[in-house]
């Protein structure tokens, strides 16, 4: 069947928040983490044979905070919490025909009034404990498949960061909260039981506690204060602290993970992980990354065969090993929107000012800007040149060129090295991607909303007329304007490989394609899309006849210049705007968008 199918996807990392914890969830059955980015849920699998991804996208416009696992070995259930107070449990399974992923909602409830920041399931996988931030109430314990109540939630005052239910009977639950305090429930139904409000420090935030597996029989709380503060995991009573007086924790505690009944690893402030031992009230091992605020630990998860997965400041996903010293790997991209994006070699550039480079051999993050990537110049491997709204030109994070005034847009033309840039001034600079060089310059009779660059033009679309003005690239003082207005702002020019065509996106979604040669539209009927065009990209081809485009919408459409009226159509490719999209070869696409995703497709015809 001809279509548009997903081949793969290079997922973001989780979303992270200076002073918060992120919460990770890992399925041993699945060996397969979970984790919130942005307004979806992500699944990622962990076996090097399987490089697959699951992105839940139920949450519609909703920051997503936390995503947990079905403790029930096989299950393909997961819960997740939003903004919003939102709980949505869904399923995940393959299809077999096209090997994409099926997730399915089962339920969803307004639990909250406010954020969610922790869900905890119970051992049965029929009860949820759901904390957070709201008016009238800080969680609740409900059955997922009905919603009912079963249970009551107090002794807080403040947000709860953490909840965990024991995974055995009898049923006990615990909660920490920014008031300092560590309640006990006992179930179910759940009901207040006592509270601890004296072993963390008052007015600290405790944000982690966790039951240990099996029976039970700790529960260990961590905070802010840098304490860890274990309890009886079944009257709830106060133990003992678990501490290292030779070498005391230095900075606050984010989060903590069993690997069996006594050991638990911690993640803090500290650029530290460490590994403890109950029993023995002491540090068995620990391991330290480089001292800089984005190596900060702030989640952490314990994996099978002994493996541990933590979580920096800056999103990287951190592999260790109990036993081994030294990091065993570690993953790394985006959490932020993705802006631009180069194929072959793959690089793309996102909202942040964050460059990745994707190469086969390794994949490398580079924080070379300060602001949002608008292109990518990547004809001269292993160096890469980006614009960014940080008013520089970097050649792979060397400056190279600074601009006088903040640049606009910018495009690269395809293999020739070469750059377009608009600034807010209303001056259109042609430049060297490598050299940074200015070759041409020219102020513009009006302000420019987009810029294409081929190897004999340049375009650019005005603003206050809605013309398209094209200039030779070579002499930027030899230039016409076309004769046909836009029906509304232009967002996106883009040459076809001979120059003989010109096809115009704008802001509400149509996109009209310019004879070059006769001046006249050829066609002005591609117009499926239903907001602001953000990509095109001509098929390599000595036909010059398909086109794909993305756009805010979400969509992914291919037009036919032979056929105007034959679409062929992704919808929703991805959860946010799509951002970019580039031909790989004749049969595959590559798209970014702003739910900091990277998607491969293959393109079936006929």
């Amino acid at each position: 069947m001809p279509g548009i199918e997903l081949k793969s996807i290079i997922p973001p990392q989780p979303s992270t928040e200076r002073n918060f914890t992120t919460r990770l969830s890992y399925n041993e059955s699945k060996n397969a983490i979970g984790y919130p980015c942005g307004k979806s849920a992500f699944i990622r699998f962990l076996n090097e044979d399987e490089d697959a991804v699951v992105q839940f996208v139920g949450h519609a416009t909703a920051n997503v905070n936390v995503v947990r696992f079905s403790p029930i070995p096989g299950s393909e259930y997961v819960a997740s919490g939003d903004d919003l107070g939102k709980v949505i449990v869904w399923s995940f399974l393959r299809d077999e025909n096209t090997g994409e992923f099926e997730t399915k909602i089962k339920a969803e409830f307004e639990v909250l009034s406010g954020p969610i920041s922790d869900i905890s399931w119970d051992f049965e996988g029929r009860r949820l404990c759901v904390v957070g931030e709201g008016r009238d109430k800080f969680g609740a314990f409900i059955s997922w498949d009905t919603g009912n109540s079963l249970g009551e939630i107090s002794g807080h005052s403040q947000k709860i960061n953490a909840c965990h239910l024991k995974q055995s009977r009898p049923m006990r639950a615990f909660t920490v909260g920014d008031d300092g305090s560590v309640v006990f429930y006992q179930g179910p139904p759940f009901k207040f039981t006592s509270s601890d409000r004296t072993h963390h420090d008052s007015g600290k935030f405790v944000r982690d506690v966790q039951f240990s597996p099996g029976v039970g029989e700790y529960a260990v709380s961590v905070g802010y204060d840098r304490r860890i503060v274990c309890f009886d995991g079944k009257t709830g009573e106060f133990i003992k602290y678990v501490e290292d007086r030779d070498e005391p924790v230095q900075g606050g505690l984010f989060a903590l993970s069993w690997l069996d009944g006594s050991r638990f690893v911690t993640a803090s402030a500290d650029y530290s992980l460490r590994l403890w031992s109950v029993a023995d009230s002491k540090c068995l091992q620990k391991w330290t990354l480089p001292q800089a605020l984005e190596h900060q630990q702030v989640g952490v998860v314990a994996a099978k065969d002994e493996h541990i997965i933590s979580l920096s400041l800056n999103g990287t996903l951190n592999f260790f090993q109990v036993g081994k010293e030294g990091m065993v790997k570690s993953l790394q991209g985006h959490n932020k929107g993705i802006t631009a994006m180069a194929v072959k070699p793959l690089v793309s550039g996102s909202f942040d000012g964050r460059i990745m480079t994707w190469d086969s051999e390794s994949t490398k993050m580079h924080n070379d800007h300060t602001n949002l990537i608008l292109d990518i110049d990547n004809s001269k491997k292993p160096d890469y040149a980006t614009v960014a709204w940080d008013d520089t030109l970097k050649i792979s994070g060397t400056a190279k060129h600074q601009f006088k005034e903040q640049p606009r847009v910018a495009q690269v033309a395809s293999g020739e090295g070469v750059i377009a840039v608009v600034t807010t001034g209303e001056t259109l600079l042609i430049i060297n991607s490598f050299t940074g060089e200015v070759i041409q310059e020219v102020k513009l009779s009006e302000p420019a909303t987009a810029v294409g660059l081929g190897k004999q033009f340049v375009a650019v679309a005005l603003e206050n007329s809605r013309y398209v003005e094209v200039f030779k690239a070579s002499d930027l003082s030899i230039n016409y304007k076309l004769p046909t207005a836009l029906r509304a702002a232009g967002s996106y020019l883009s040459f076809s490989p001979s120059e003989k065509y010109l096809a115009v996106g704008e802001v509400m979604g149509k996109i009209t394609l310019f004879d070059l040669e006769t001046k006249e539209i050829k066609t002005s009927r591609w117009a499926f899309h239903t907001s602001r065009i953000n990509a095109i990209s001509w098929q390599p081809s000595e036909k010059e006849d398909l086109v794909a485009t993305g756009s805010l919408d979400t969509h992914i459409f291919i037009y036919s210049v032979e056929k105007p009226m034959k679409v062929m159509k992704r919808l929703n490719a991805h959860k946010d705007d799509i951002t970019a999209v580039r031909w790989e070869n004749s049969e595959s696409l590559v798209s970014a968008g702003s739910d900091a995703c990277i998607k491969t497709w293959a393109v079936k015809f006929e």
